[in-house]
């Protein structure tokens, strides 16, 4: 009779560690972007005001432009 041994995680550890490092199976490893500060502040600051437009819009402080 076979009995199977469990799975050696320390094993599968260094396997996935070595495809990753190798580029085997399909794996990319790509850098990071550094988003700027400024990037950030500009989108929440634009997101911010394209919400004031609609709350006015819907008010009907601002007519629709069509």
């Amino acid at each position: 009779m076979r009995e199977e041994l469990p799975p050696n995680q320390d094993i599968i550890f260094t396997q996935q560690i070595d495809k990753v490092m190798q580029g085997r199976g399909g794996a990319v490893n790509k850098p990071r972007r550094l988003v700027s500060s400024a990037a950030v502040i500009f989108w929440h600051l634009l997101a911010l005001v394209a919400l004031n437009l609609w709350l006015l819009r819907l008010l009907g402080y601002i007519s629709p432009p069509w």
